[in-house]
């Protein structure tokens, strides 16, 4: 489990989308919570990971959105 450190004054994020919608599209902002430069890029390498993974699955036609 990662001991993640956030801001003293971090305000609360998200929308009502759902957790990866609002992160992949900015309405999470782990900048604006995370005191831990390493934990906001783990973060964005970890998205870029899953981004990629999509746009196989995509490029493959093995995904069906709802």
């Amino acid at each position: 489990m990662i001991d993640w450190k956030f801001k003293k004054d971090a305000k609360p994020q998200g929308s009502s989308d759902g957790f990866y919608y609002d992160i992949h599209n900015g309405y999470i902002r782990p900048d604006e919570v995370l005191d831990d430069i390493e934990q906001i890029r783990e973060i964005a390498e970890a998205l870029d990971l899953l981004e990629s993974f999509e746009k196989a699955l995509e490029a493959n036609d093995l995904l069906i959105e709802f």
